[in-house]
């Protein structure tokens, strides 16, 4: 997003002032109560991230559309120009989740590490301020998880997540590896939007538990057999994945 004039300038200013502001804001949203996954909520049209309001996102939109210079560089409705598309789930920089969306615009994203070959500058290069990251930050979260409810995907419900926490815990036997509350033991921490060997999405989730991942192709070094080494079935692979998929989003 932003003037690609000022990316130079803007970017080496990408110092300790950026980094405490990234502190401060990720660390008060991660202050707010975590929900347990049996108390996944029913399906509405307003449910959001923690700390996110459909007023946030309303106010988004008109960031994204003006102030914030977003379409510059990823077009009107978000699908991508210069800059990549928002609007689906193959995330190049962030990983989905909305602390991630919020803190790559408040330090943008330098020119070496962008996967696209162009560099996006701190607040896409504008002065908005840190309610309005906040709300722009919102409204891409929305645009990129259209679903209803807690955006579970197509498919998913609360009840699969509630019993893949059991698959998860008991005979799919991902606890061994990856903890029993999923923060990671051996195996990596699944709670947060760091994906090693995934992106986040549901599908490709599931399809790393049925299919496994070798010890040459792992990320981490350690080697997961097919279906983490259990016979659980193909229900129960979807049951373990949306477990996952929502433990990964509950900030």
């Amino acid at each position: 997003m932003g003037n690609n004039l000022h990316q130079g300038s803007i970017m080496k200013r990408q110092k300790l002032p950026i980094q405490l502001g990234v502190i401060a804001l990720v660390g008060a949203l991660l202050a707010l109560p975590a929900q347990a996954p049996a108390q996944v909520r029913s399906a509405t049209a307003d449910s959001l991230p923690w700390g996110v309001t459909m007023e946030m996102v309303e106010q988004g939109k008109v960031i994204f559309e003006g102030d914030g210079l977003c379409t510059t560089c990823h077009g009107e409705t978000g699908a991508g120009a210069v800059g990549p598309n928002l609007a689906d789930d193959d995330w190049l920089q962030a990983k989905g989740s909305y602390l991630s969306i919020l803190q790559t615009i408040l330090t943008g994203v330098p020119e070496t590490r962008s996967e696209t070959g162009t560099a996006m500058p701190p607040r896409g290069g504008t002065k908005i301020d840190d309610v309005m990251v906040q709300s722009a930050a919102a409204f891409i979260w929305k645009t990129s998880h259209p679903e209803s409810g807690d955006s579970l995907p197509p498919g998913v419900t609360a009840q699969m997540v509630e019993r893949g926490e059991k698959v998860f815990n008991v005979t799919g036997a991902c606890a061994l590896c990856h903890g029993a509350d999923a923060t990671g033991l051996l195996g990596p921490d699944l709670t947060d939007d760091v994906w090693l060997d995934a992106k986040g999405a549901y599908k490709t989730i599931g399809r790393i538990i049925a299919e496994g991942i070798s010890e040459e192709s792992s990320t981490s070094g350690v080697a997961m057999p097919a279906r983490g080494g259990s016979e659980i079935s193909e229900s129960d692979i979807e049951r373990v994945a949306a477990y996952v998929w929502y433990m990964s989003r509950r900030q």
